[in-house]
């Protein structure tokens, strides 16, 4: 008889309930990951998971495979992470990590994401990063009603470590700005020092700008006539 009074069956897990109540109550892992898979952060993470499968050459996986993959709750936390950190080019991302073998359950680590902005240093010549560095001062003059030799007396930290991580401003230019040295020493707390430390690593970059002296001394010379 008990059977027979069981009418309210979880299309997801297949729990069954003779109350309605309950039934209307209940919320299964599946059901909540279905629900999240909505929202623009689960349909983000959707689509990150299928250009990671893409990318090891396997067919795209439906919404359901989604759902049930053992690395559902890595890629919804990327998603966020993409979001706030707002990686530049996703697609070159996925390809990296697929190429390093690293795995969805770290890309969120600041470890993996200094690979990924090293490599797009290597990937991308000093003049043009610097370009892209003065046309985004000029931005944030425009934005503060300022010139662009004083930037970094208006600007927020948390902007300026944001734009930095998206490299629209470069440790190439920012290395040689004086302006930019008394803004970390004044304007940013110890834990956005930590912060900037790790995003340009300084031993890194004493090297790296060993090796391009050239394209250094047009940098400094740009620095200078911006007043940086």
């Amino acid at each position: 008889m008990n059977d027979l009074k069981q009418r309210y069956i979880c299309r997801f897990c297949e729990k069954s309930f003779i109350r309605e109540d309950r039934y209307i109550a209940h919320q299964c892992k599946q059901m909540r990951r279905d629900d999240e898979v909505r929202t623009p952060t689960g349909q983000a993470a959707f689509v990150f998971y299928q250009d990671w499968m893409k990318s090891h050459r396997r067919t795209a996986p439906s919404v359901e495979a989604f759902l049930t993959s053992r690395y559902y709750n890595s890629f919804m936390k990327f998603a966020k992470y993409v979001l706030d950190v707002q990686i530049p080019d996703i697609e070159l991302f996925i390809w990296l990590m697929r190429e390093k073998d690293i795995p969805p359950t770290i890309w969120t680590n600041d470890t993996v994401y200094t690979l990924y902005i090293e490599f797009l240093d290597r990937k991308s010549t000093p003049i043009h990063q610097t370009n892209i560095t003065i046309n985004t001062l000029f931005e944030l003059a425009d934005i503060y009603k300022t010139d662009v030799g004083s930037v970094f007396k208006v600007a927020h930290p948390i902007e300026v470590i944001g734009l930095l991580r998206k490299r629209k401003l470069s440790p190439w230019v920012l290395l040689h700005s004086l302006e930019f040295k008394n803004f970390y020493k004044d304007r940013t707390t110890p834990e956005q020092k930590i912060i900037l430390d790790n995003i340009i690593r300084r031993e890194y970059w004493a090297e790296k700008l060993k090796m391009h002296p050239n394209e250094i001394s047009k940098i400094k010379e740009m620095v200078r006539e911006l007043s940086l």
